[in-house]
């Protein structure tokens, strides 16, 4: 019996070297917001289909989805999609209970009951505020919290199970947006960020954002929220030179001044005609049109010009000279196929290509034939995307 203990407690002891040894693992392990000065680039289609792929690479992990515009369509695409419009009704159901204008105002007052910005608040207010909010959660450290994330937001997957389980879904899409201040701003997106970092879950964040020629203030929450922007966009200079180029110069002044903290990680050009699927001097998994490959190459060079002139507004290192340009566009670039008839099919039907099997599927008016390569074309350039959220950091140690 006697060994029997001392080869017990070997192993416990074991055990608990190893869990000592393990690094601090941060609750909030990402966050992404996809943004842009322009409408109809695909932003929130892109994204529907990249948060459902990136939660089921992580599946040991949250994912959730705060959905900061004013329409809601990614919310919709979420909760069922076009069909029966059944995610518009969900919507109408649940916008008023679990939408991001909850969860900002929330924010807010939780921020004041702390006292970040007027002083320590007594206890009484705490515990006043906290019955009010009807707040039971833990932090990773046992203690009470005010902000219970997800108590804040549904479990898409109970609504559409086409949808991994992990991903959470903050709506948009609840009706007139409230107008915050600077300094509240910030301070809603540092309560929330303070309650994901401490939560007893492990999260990863993606935030969808209005496509608007300035940012609303909920843009600008969503960028002090997250670490990382991806930016998509047609291969259009005129739109590159017109909308984006601003976008930019607006995101690199709200850092200068600390208002936001998201930086530029990724260009997504989108709806590429392909020509064939391989690897190309503009992509790693497909070779556009030559026309299109040379216009991509043009709007390559521009992001290298831009991130040469504001260096701090780039995830990645800006290009040292020339030669480094074509280095620094694979970090920073990607190509995104055009979706076609299979794409109108998800939306309709809100699945993901991820979750997407090849065959007829019965639409409203009419069916879709899904062609087993093309949807296999379209996921692996969905994963690819997913994939690329979590790149390190090129050109910088």
């Amino acid at each position: 019996h006697r060994q029997v203990a001392m080869a017990t407690a070997r192993v416990m002891a074991g055990m608990l070297l190893a869990m000592s040894l393990e690094p601090t693992r941060s609750a909030l392990l990402s966050s992404h917001l996809f943004s842009n000065h322009k409408g109809g680039c695909g932003k929130t289609t892109i994204l529907f289909h990249t948060c459902a792929e990136y939660a089921r690479r992580h599946q040991d992990d949250q994912v959730l989805v705060i959905d900061t515009t004013l329409r809601g369509d990614l919310s919709e695409l979420l909760l069922g999609g076009d069909k029966g419009a059944s995610g518009k009704q969900a919507v109408k159901a649940l916008a008023h209970l679990r939408s991001s204008t909850k969860l900002f105002h929330q924010a807010a007052a939780i921020h004041a009951a702390e006292g970040m910005a007027y002083g320590t608040p007594s206890q009484a207010i705490r515990t006043a505020l906290g019955k009010m909010l009807a707040k039971e959660g833990k932090d990773a450290d046992g203690n009470e919290v005010l902000l219970d994330i997800e108590k804040t937001v549904v479990k898409v997957h109970d609504f559409n199970s086409c949808i991994p389980e992990n991903v959470y879904l903050c709506l948009g899409g609840s009706g007139p947006q409230t107008s915050f201040p600077q300094q509240q701003r910030q301070a809603i997106a540092e309560t929330i960020r303070k309650y994901l970092e401490k939560s007893s879950a492990s999260w990863r964040l993606i935030c969808d954002t209005d496509g608007d020629q300035g940012f609303s203030d909920y843009t600008k929450i969503a960028h002090a929220l997250c670490d990382k922007c991806i930016i998509p966009l047609k291969t259009n200079v005129n739109d590159f030179s017109n909308r984006c180029i601003p976008m930019m110069e607006e995101l690199y002044l709200a850092r200068q001044s600390g208002e936001v903290r998201s930086c530029v990680q990724l260009f997504i050009w989108n709806e590429i005609d392909v020509h064939k699927n391989s690897p190309s001097s503009v992509s790693g998994l497909l070779t556009p049109t030559k026309a299109a490959q040379g216009i991509i190459g043009m709007l390559n060079g521009l992001v290298a010009e831009v991130a040469m002139t504001y260096p701090d507004l780039f995830y990645n290192a800006p290009p040292a000279d020339r030669s480094d340009i074509e280095d620094f566009a694979g970090a920073s670039t990607m190509c995104m196929r055009t979706f076609g008839v299979t794409g109108l099919a998800a939306a309709e039907h809100g699945i993901p290509f991820c979750s997407m099997k090849d065959g007829k599927l019965e639409g409203g008016r009419l069916t879709y034939e899904i062609q087993g390569e093309t949807l296999k074309q379209l996921t692996n350039n969905i994963a690819e995307l997913a994939d690329r959220l979590d790149d390190p950091a090129w050109g910088k140690s």
